[in-house]
């Protein structure tokens, strides 16, 4: 097996989507916004700009987009800024793993650089990824492959030596589009028959997908 990986993050390594979404679903309460959950689960794994595209084109061109997210991002920080976002089980068990048996590791995250930065080092992730690409790095959204394809160009391998980690449908989606293997590892949306007929593997948490490891 190639030794070759790379890892979305919220919703594979930091547990981060179900804190979104609850922060959306309360700002679409206190402003008498009915389905932000709904159409929050429709923007997971989606850049920023794609997500304000999914959102005003559900509820209208003029959804105060840029005002709701301020005020959701000022939320995340406040409710993170003690701990830092929940890591998800087996995350540093499998980082630390990878790197202890030389695995390139990468990261193709459409959050955006410094914010993705910023969370991994304090937790004490970042050392684990050589190579990253970030939403502000990229012209097309998750499903588009092109960000698999350039975080595979950063590790000098070819897609189809690679390993890709993701939990959503887009993600999933542009990774197989980009030709790397996918481990499935579901968060708050369950996959649908096309997710699932994509993924090369399909685990409910990364302490399972190290041990696949462990053994293969």
């Amino acid at each position: 097996m190639e030794r070759n990986i790379v890892f979305d993050l919220d919703g594979v390594i930091l547990d981060s989507e179900r804190l979104v979404l609850s922060i959306w679903d309360f700002l679409g309460g206190k402003y008498g916004i009915n389905g932000m959950r709904e159409t929050m689960l429709e923007c997971i794994g989606a850049t920023h700009e794609k997500t304000k595209e999914i959102i005003c084109k559900r509820h209208g061109d003029d959804f105060p987009y840029d005002d709701m997210r301020a005020e959701a991002s000022e939320q995340f920080k406040e409710r993170t800024k003690k701990d830092g976002v929940p890591v998800k089980p087996g995350a540093r068990e499998l980082l630390q793993y990878l790197h202890t048996n030389g695995w390139k590791i990468g990261l193709a995250t459409s959050t955006k650089g410094v914010t993705a930065k910023d969370e991994l080092k304090f937790l004490g992730l970042l050392k684990f990824f050589d190579y990253i690409v970030t939403g502000d790095m990229i012209t097309e959204s998750k499903p588009h492959p092109e960000i698999y394809f350039k975080v595979c160009e950063q590790m000098g391998v070819k897609p189809e030596d690679a390993i890709a980690i993701e939990d959503s449908r887009s993600g999933v989606r542009s990774a197989a589009m980009a030709g790397l293997k996918v481990i499935l590892v579901p968060d708050v949306l369950e996959p649908d028959a096309e997710t699932e007929r994509l993924a090369w593997k399909q685990f409910k948490d990364l302490l399972e997908v190290r041990n696949f490891f462990i053994k293969s």
